[in-house]
């Protein structure tokens, strides 16, 4: 079968551009068309003379990964002949030969390094060749399993990579690099347009640099979601936290025990993640790529009200995004086991027993992507149960349904409930779109003065006038996006049954139905509710 040939061109490199051929051979991927390559570039004249010692044993390494140990041995040679005061050189050509049960060869090199390396040292690696080729294989000591190496390490490397690669996967084309100012506490990520290459994952683990991924495909789909578990703003001043340290303590055992067991119960594998910023990243790597809106509702489904129970930690799920809009890349998120250029933490796992690179990707060799189904399971759950409130929340829901399904159900609308919700004051576009959209139910008055009367400002009476100034149709979702700035274009979240004109009353059953402005309660109960209201903001202005 004929290789594909890569894009560099070896005859096209100048002879005294060395380097340049250097990083190209040691980014050479591990398939038949990167061993082509290094092939090609060994076959050819001598080009490593310009490199230093360690380049040049650097190399002899490559080849070997590349099971290409002819040429190892003619680099090795070559760093005999010419630099014969290379200690390392003399060492990695005996190592070598005896990796390849070559006892006779590795002898003879030995008997050569005598005129350059000290007779003691030399000895030491004859007693290494003789134990390697006594061996046999069968009954090696661990001591012998150390030094054989660099062809075992190489492919307990390769399935290490493999098994990264298949459990933590984003867009095909393009990933991201970090960057950070640490004098101004900055920091970001650019993208670098092109598939990932498990040399760029192992730079990554290895720490000499931080990647990202987008999770969202071209076709808008994901091959894994992520919860971010990140300390609420308030708690992220140290001696904040050092008040609140037995809480904090609490909640964090108490999140991981709690997702992971909502997990299993699901069906989904669940990766935890010290993230080596604020908090933690908890993965769901799944076996076929999902809809990215549909990863996000089985999230959000698992999680219930989990984020009812929590002071001192915010969840938030990833992908944020239902799908692509043309513009960038969508959301990304930082690989596991990576250094955070800002903290300069390193990334761990918490399953395996201990934190070590080796013990780390040990843990991962064991794990495997759920299945694609238990996603589907969640969504499926999610359509055909009604909304689902914390206890806490429960008598709330109960008076306003409207609220509680609005809140739920419509992402843009339910933040700003939220914020009402907690005295947090509105912005005037925030108050358009309330108005605009829940001022067109039948109880609007009475849901818009609930909300209202949580505010410091509020004004009862103007209020009342806002709301008689209500008409025409409910705000749409592309006015809401626009108006807080989500760069959305024709594209919109959430999606109904139907065509139509989307707005977010759509959630609820009544909006299917022409809403109308109610300025009066039409019933005793609906009285009472605003007596109530009225008698809140008393209290709150006495």
């Amino acid at each position: 079968m004929a290789l594909q040939q890569p894009n560099t061109d070896i005859q096209a490199i100048p002879r005294q551009d060395h380097r340049l051929l250097l990083d190209r051979i040691n980014k050479a991927s591990f398939d038949d068309a990167g061993q082509a390559f290094v092939r090609r570039a060994f076959s050819g004249e001598v080009f490593w003379d310009g490199c230093d010692d360690d380049e040049i044993l650097g190399l002899a390494l490559v080849a070997q990964q590349h099971g290409l140990f002819d040429q190892a041995l003619i680099v090795l040679s070559w760093l005999n002949r010419e630099r014969p005061q290379s200690v390392r050189g003399w060492q990695a050509h005996v190592e070598l030969h005896a990796t390849l049960g070559q006892a006779g060869e590795a002898a003879k090199i030995a008997a050569r390094a005598q005129r350059f390396v000290p007779a003691a040292q030399v000895r030491q690696w004859e007693g290494v060749a003789a134990a390697q080729s006594q061996s046999g294989g069968a009954g090696e000591t661990k001591e012998e399993e150390n030094i054989l190496e660099p062809f075992a390490r190489l492919r307990r490397l390769e399935e290490d990579l493999g098994s990264y690669m298949a459990l933590f996967r984003g867009r095909e084309e393009a990933f991201a690099r970090q960057w950070a100012d640490r004098e101004e506490g900055k920091q970001g990520y650019v993208p670098v347009q092109r598939p990932m290459q498990p040399e760029d994952v192992r730079e990554h683990i290895q720490g000499k640099r931080t990647y990202g991924i987008y999770l969202l495909t071209g076709a808008s789909q994901v091959w894994t979601g992520v919860v971010d578990v990140d300390l609420v703003t308030a708690l992220r001043d140290r001696q904040a936290a050092e008040k609140e340290k037995a809480v904090i303590r609490r909640e964090s055992a108490y999140i991981y025990t709690r997702i992971m067991e909502l997990a299993s119960a699901a069906g989904l594998t669940c990766l935890g993640e010290i993230s080596g910023g604020k908090g933690y990243h908890f993965w769901f790597p799944v076996d076929q790529p999902v809809a990215a809106a549909d990863m996000r509702t089985a999230l959000k489904v698992l999680l219930g009200a989990l984020n009812d129970d929590l002071r001192c930690f915010s969840l938030e799920v990833f992908p944020k995004q239902d799908r692509l809009t043309g513009k960038g890349y969508g959301n990304l998120v930082k690989l596991p086991l990576g250094i955070h250029r800002v903290t300069g933490r390193k990334s761990s796992f918490v399953g395996p027993k201990g934190r070590s690179e080796d013990e780390q990707l040990a843990w991962l060799r064991t794990q495997r992507p759920g299945p694609a189904k238990a996603v589907a399971a969640l969504v499926e759950r999610q359509r055909s149960a009604s909304i689902v409130v914390h206890p806490r929340l429960a008598a709330w829901a109960e008076q306003f349904p409207e609220l509680a399904e609005l809140e739920a159900k419509c992402t843009m609308l339910g933040q700003i409930i939220a914020m009402a919700r907690g005295g947090k004051p509105l912005s005037v576009r925030e108050e358009k779109i309330v108005l605009g959209t829940i001022g067109h139910l039948p109880r609007g008055r009475l849901l818009l003065h609930h909300l209202f009367a949580r505010l410091p400002d509020y004004n009862r009476p103007l209020l009342d006038f806002k709301i008689s100034r209500v008409r025409g149709t409910v705000l749409g979702c592309k006015r809401i996006h626009s108006l807080l700035d989500q760069a959305g274009g024709s594209d919109l979240p959430c999606t109904f049954s139907g065509s139509g004109y989307p707005h977010p009353l759509l959630h609820l059953r009544q909006g299917q139905e022409s809403p109308a402005v109610q300025e009066k309660v039409v019933n005793l109960k609906d009285a009472l509710l605003s007596l109530k209201t009225a008698i809140v903001q008393v209290e709150r202005f006495l």
